[in-house]
């Protein structure tokens, strides 16, 4: 009987399962510490490999966060794009992508694929799927009853669109994903980036995102943002809304703030501020960086010559 005993107290010491996250959190930044040094050594063979092709190589780096729930993220996004059709000069193009996107906050870190269709520049579709592991409680959720740690999946398909006339600016992302948890719990699962539950065996999410912006000068834009996600099984919904500024201070440089309500089923309704700041290392094929592009075009232009 003392040995039962024993075991059940090892089985639930808290200092030891403090341990165990603790070595598995320093397992996986290590494993994508190594996937961001993959991540450049493959960009650097990509630009070697495909310098006299019609493909195109990209890499992005962003930092994201937000006030509440509190949380920051790093992303790092590497791609190669093929022209289908039309002059990637101006907006009258289509083209096919292929991408990898790595994320870390340090605590929760994600690794996907996505294939990207767009049979016009300002409209496409993106398949895509990433799998990721949390390595933290956070304090603002009750994970008696969600759980908030171990491997979630998720498939997605998403809609781009962008629209753009007389310095005002039409964006919107449309996104359908089933989120997926994997654990020996049959707790439901939580989801950090749309703070919402849903079924361990899959939820259905769905999220709409439009932005309006008007060009205040060269390099700032202001606007309005929403975001909005519904949990098609469980019902609940996550949104957040508010004024936002765009700065565009140098071409390879953006940065978004913005700030507003964001309320959930788990997090109480409060004001929360967010941004984006992104470093755009190799423009993609994107209509997004057709300035940054055209740009570079001309630098190379005028070396030339």
């Amino acid at each position: 009987m003392p040995k039962n005993k024993n075991a059940a107290m090892l089985k639930t010491d808290p200092n030891r399962m403090g341990s165990d996250v603790s070595i598995i959190t320093r397992n996986v930044n290590l494993i994508f510490t190594q996937l961001l040094i993959t991540l450049f050594c493959l960009f650097l063979a990509q630009n070697m490999a495909l310098a006299q092709s019609d493909f195109q190589s990209d890499l992005k780096l962003s930092l994201n966060g937000r006030t509440y729930p509190i949380g920051t993220q790093i992303v790092g996004a590497l791609g190669v794009s093929y022209p289908v059709w039309g002059n990637t000069q101006s907006w009258k193009y289509g083209y096919l992508r292929g991408g990898l996107n790595l994320m870390t906050s340090g605590v929760v870190n994600r690794a996907g694929l996505e294939f990207q269709f767009f049979p016009i520049s300002i409209f496409g579709v993106t398949l895509g799927y990433d799998t990721g592991v949390r390595n933290y409680v956070p304090k603002w959720v009750d994970c008696n009853l969600y759980e908030c740690t171990g491997r979630s999946d998720r498939k997605q398909i998403r809609l781009n669109f962008v629209a753009a006339h007389s310095g005002v600016s039409f964006l919107m992302v449309a996104r359908y994903e089933e989120l997926r948890g994997y654990s020996n719990s049959s707790k439901p699962v939580f989801d950090e980036t749309t703070i919402l539950f849903g079924k361990k065996s899959g939820e259905n999410i769905l999220t709409w995102s439009p932005a309006l912006l008007y060009d205040v000068s060269e390099h700032t834009k202001v606007g309005l943002i929403s975001l909005y996600s519904r949990a098609l099984d469980t019902g609940g919904y996550s949104h957040l809304y508010g004024p936002i500024v765009n700065l565009n201070p140098e071409p390879k440089f953006n940065a978004l703030f913005g700030v507003g309500l964001n309320s959930s089923p788990i997090a109480h309704s409060a004001i929360c501020g967010f941004f984006t700041l992104q470093y755009n290392i190799k423009p993609s094929m994107s209509v997004m960086d057709l300035g940054l592009r055209n740009s570079t075009q001309d630098v190379s232009e005028s070396l030339k010559q």
